[in-house]
């Protein structure tokens, strides 16, 4: 049985979730922790996810059901956002799972250090060529984070955090203008608003990486975070100390957008981007052998894919 007001609410966005989200809903229901509300938004699936979900759900009174327009996560947390009722909110994606200790390790935590108010967890990665791997190589302890750190690594902070309310009441939901790097730009907005992070570095939970996923798309996410650094750049605020870092970091992953795009157009043999791009990119780093590249991409983009010499350049482009 859950309060009138539950300690955590979990929100949860869902499209053509049915493959993976009944492990979901497994994973919440075996919590240790059971004050809980699950808040599932259907994003407008087209693949029976709400029949799923409601056979997953067994009938449990904590999991509750809604709609949003295909607007992506960010409108659909938001949504959850509207009927939550917890003192603390929860992220989880439709296709990622908990370890049954989940909750309690975070929650103890933020009831441990009042002044934190947003505690994120380290994760293994599940699935994809970061198969095993943990978010984080540290896997024991805590860290709190410092406001440059989340701008140096774009992973400092993982979707897998639980955060108090007052975060979402000061600053607001989720921006629905970032699709698939929301939270990335909400977890900065909220350390500019002077909230403190706190990392817990213990594994509790599994990061489903797979094909069609927003984060398997390379070009998408990294346009993602580049439009989050600029935003971040404009902000006010604690984090305009941070400004050089940006900078830095906008001119990095400008670079790496450009090399996904080389790669991505090769792969598609066509040549006349992949020479535009490899142009942008020579003038970029000043590298005459990416010139060298892009003149004969364009006049044989076939070619251009399996000389050994691009090959081994275009290797190099990944760094």
């Amino acid at each position: 049985m859950t309060s009138t007001h539950p300690v955590v609410s979990i929100l949860t966005p869902a499209f053509n979730s049915a493959a993976f989200i009944a492990e979901t809903i497994e994973s919440v229901l075996q919590q240790t922790w059971s004050d809980f509300e699950l808040l599932i938004v259907d994003d407008a699936s087209t693949d029976g996810t709400l029949d799923v979900v409601r056979t997953a759900a067994r009938g449990d009174a904590r999991v509750k059901t809604f709609s949003s327009s295909h607007g992506g996560a960010a409108v659909a947390r938001n949504v959850g956002l509207q009927h939550a009722r917890g003192q603390c909110f929860a992220l989880l994606d439709s296709d990622d799972v908990w370890e049954p200790q989940y909750l309690s390790s975070q929650l103890s935590l933020l009831h441990q250090y009042p002044a934190i108010s947003i505690v994120s967890a380290n994760v293994v990665s599940h699935g994809g060529p970061f198969d095993g791997t943990p978010f984080w190589p540290i896997t024991s302890g805590t860290h709190e984070l410092s406001t440059h750190e989340p701008i140096a690594h774009e992973n400092a902070v993982s979707v897998f955090a639980v955060f108090r309310r007052e975060v979402a009441e000061r600053i607001g939901g989720f921006d629905a203008a970032y699709t698939g790097n929301e939270d990335y730009e909400f977890w900065l907005r909220a350390m500019n608003a002077g909230f403190r992070v706190l990392q817990n570095r213990a594994l509790l939970g599994r990061y489903r990486r797979r094909p069609g996923s927003v984060s398997s798309d390379e070009i998408r996410m990294l346009n993602g975070i580049i439009a989050v650094l600029e935003c971040a750049g404009r902000m006010r605020g604690q984090i305009e100390a941070d400004r050089p870092l940006i900078d830095h970091r906008l001119r990095w992953f400008r670079e790496e957008l450009v090399k996904a795009e080389v790669r991505s157009s090769l792969e598609r043999r066509d040549g006349v981007t992949a020479s535009q791009r490899l142009q942008t990119l020579s003038r970029l780093r000043k590298d005459w052998r990416l010139a060298l590249g892009a003149r004969l991409a364009a006049a044989w983009p076939d070619l251009a894919v399996g000389v050994y010499g691009l090959r081994r350049l275009l290797l190099g482009l990944r760094r």
